[in-house]
């Protein structure tokens, strides 16, 4: 019998789940932070988590929402979820052997 390909429906593939959650988590904050909805954390001023938040990279460089819990998520899942996201597609789209 012939070699038979396994095709992978496009939102199973794994890279398309790990981008989707980084979108709808950004879609999460974005939703919060228009409707004031945030929540009440703790203070982490003090903590290591507020040492990074107070960081001049974070106040210049990543200041995407005004609360500082959302930046640090972010920046949290963007490693997680958006970096191996775009590894996974940059793969799926330059490699001969999985284009089908």
């Amino acid at each position: 019998m012939a070699n038979k390909q396994h095709h992978t429906p496009f939102l199973k593939k794994p890279w398309v789940s790990s981008i989707g959650v980084f979108v709808l988590s950004q879609i999460i904050f974005i939703t919060l932070e228009a409707t004031g909805w945030v929540p009440n954390y703790r203070d982490i001023s003090g903590t290591l988590f507020g040492r990074i938040t107070e960081s001049p990279i974070f106040k210049e460089w990543f200041t995407f929402y005004e609360t500082k819990n959302f930046n640090l998520l972010t920046i949290f899942f963007g490693i997680v979820f958006l970096v191996p996201g775009i590894i996974g597609a940059l793969k799926n789209v330059f490699s001969p052997s999985l284009q089908k």
